[in-house]
């Protein structure tokens, strides 16, 4: 009878563990404290536009993009591709830094002329000390040369207007 009973409880135990642990693989992620409201956003968006977009177009002749879009899959594959070089140069505190590009008339670019951003990975410079909460203007992070950037978004041309509500 014991055998029998142990049986039971080796088939069951599996599905007992199972249900359990019903949602154990489910991912809760909170919003980092320098997430913006939509309507933020959108302030950002039209102070750019009133302050910078209009000179950049008159002096370029035609309305540049002032948006980009990268799939989530492409930018937790760099991450990943960032996490994994730094850890072999013995970097901590990574980041992405964005900087602001243009496409060159000539050469094999998409979209020649266009504004374009792309990320460069960073590490924390070995002489600086973390600032709780929001980051600091000026980051002193260290660009990990030698590692490639990430560029080859997508720009909204025209570009889209962000339309942020609450």
């Amino acid at each position: 009878m014991r055998q029998i009973a142990k049986l039971i409880w080796v088939a069951l135990l599996p599905t007992v563990l199972i249900s359990l642990c019903t949602g154990c693989n489910e991912i809760t992620a909170e919003a980092p404290e320098q997430t913006l409201s939509p309507r933020e956003a959108n302030v950002l968006e039209e102070t750019y536009k009133n302050t910078r977009a209009t000179i950049l177009n008159d002096t370029l002749g035609f309305e540049d993009t002032r948006e980009f879009w990268f799939s989530i899959d492409t930018l937790k594959k760099y991450i990943a591709y960032v996490e994994q070089e730094g850890a072999k140069m013995n970097k901590t505190g990574l980041g992405l830094r964005v900087y602001f590009g243009a496409y060159p008339q000539d050469g094999n670019y998409p979209n020649p002329g266009f504004s374009t951003v792309f990320f460069v990975p960073t590490a924390k410079a070995t002489n600086t000390t973390a600032v709780k909460g929001f980051a600091p203007m000026q980051s002193n992070d260290e660009n990990l040369d030698g590692l490639q950037a990430l560029n080859y978004g997508s720009g909204g041309i025209p570009p889209n207007d962000y339309e942020g509500e609450e």
